[in-house]
């Protein structure tokens, strides 16, 4: 599901108030979310100049549609559209925000000066320290530990540029999925994804000074070392190990069971159990491991 809005609106309103073309029927939209999700009612952007004709529901993107069962605003740069969108409805009519006050297991421990805000859920035997931030849409699974002035679910970097050349912002909706006997340390940050969710496996270990991006997963049992930066939308295999200050560009998959070295500034995907270093990463070659 994605992010309702408070009351529904017609897409000949958006087509009008951002001035763009609409192709198809005047749907009606009820909800904001990415485009894997996209239903009847649901709003999203394509990045695929013509998107595919199984689609249901209303989209900026830079074609008119294939589909009848599909609505198009159309625009030669839909993120920016869906970006403005936000905005807007933000203002009007609004978002629907969980308010359900946060859901705390019994054996659970907070510390002093947490902040835990509605909508979070919280599992048996897991510590939250002192300082720590737990946005709203968090699930954190059991057993935990979130040391002290750690940030979870925050939205995460996602600017666009606008005809005058200015960053707008984008409005992440998602939120952050945590498994069980996951740690992490003191003043990490782990983003809330932008319409879906960032998700961190279980029994993974983040250290201390970490930045993990929207819309990361991250596989059982990685190990995340001091002042690791993971960009927006990667993906780390199970048992990855990534040593500490490596930087990884966004949207690249580290297999399982591989070694990003000290440092190292990874800029494309990794294949499975292999050991990169350098800037940019590469292979150490065979002599040398």
């Amino acid at each position: 599901m994605g992010k309702q809005l408070l009351r529904p609106i017609r897409a000949s309103r958006l087509s009008r108030e951002l001035g763009l073309e609409l192709f198809g029927v005047d749907r009606e939209i009820r909800e904001l979310c990415g485009v894997d999700a996209l239903s009847a009612h649901a709003l999203s952007f394509s990045r695929d100049r013509r998107p595919g004709a199984a689609s249901s529901g209303t989209l900026f993107a830079a074609e008119p549609p294939d589909s009848e069962a599909l609505t198009v605003l159309r625009s030669i740069k839909p993120r920016l559209e869906f970006i403005r969108a936000q905005h807007l409805l933000m203002a009007s009519p609004g978002f629907v925000d969980d308010e359900s006050p946060p859901d705390i297991h019994a054996t659970a421990r907070i510390g002093r000066g947490a902040v835990v805000e509605n909508g979070v859920r919280i599992g048996e035997g897991t510590r939250i320290g002192s300082l720590a931030v737990i946005k709203s849409g968090t699930t954190i699974g059991k057993f935990c530990v979130v040391k002290s002035g750690a940030v979870i679910g925050e939205s995460g970097f996602g600017p666009e540029r606008d005809a005058l050349n200015r960053p707008l912002m984008m409005i992440h909706f998602g939120g952050v999925r945590i498994g069980d006997h996951v740690e992490i340390g003191s003043l990490t940050t782990v983003c809330r994804g932008a319409l879906g969710d960032t998700v961190v496996g279980s029994h993974v270990k983040i250290d201390d000074h970490c930045h993990i991006s929207h819309n990361c997963r991250i596989g059982e049992g990685a190990m995340i070392t001091a002042c690791v930066e993971i960009s927006g939308s990667v993906e780390i295999g199970k048992n990855a190990w990534l040593a500490p200050g490596c930087a990884l560009i966004q949207k690249i998959f580290i297999g399982e069971d591989s070694f990003i070295g000290i440092g190292a500034v990874v800029t494309h995907s990794v294949p499975a159990r292999s050991r990169v270093f350098g800037n940019p990463a590469r292979p150490l070659p065979p002599a040398a491991m």
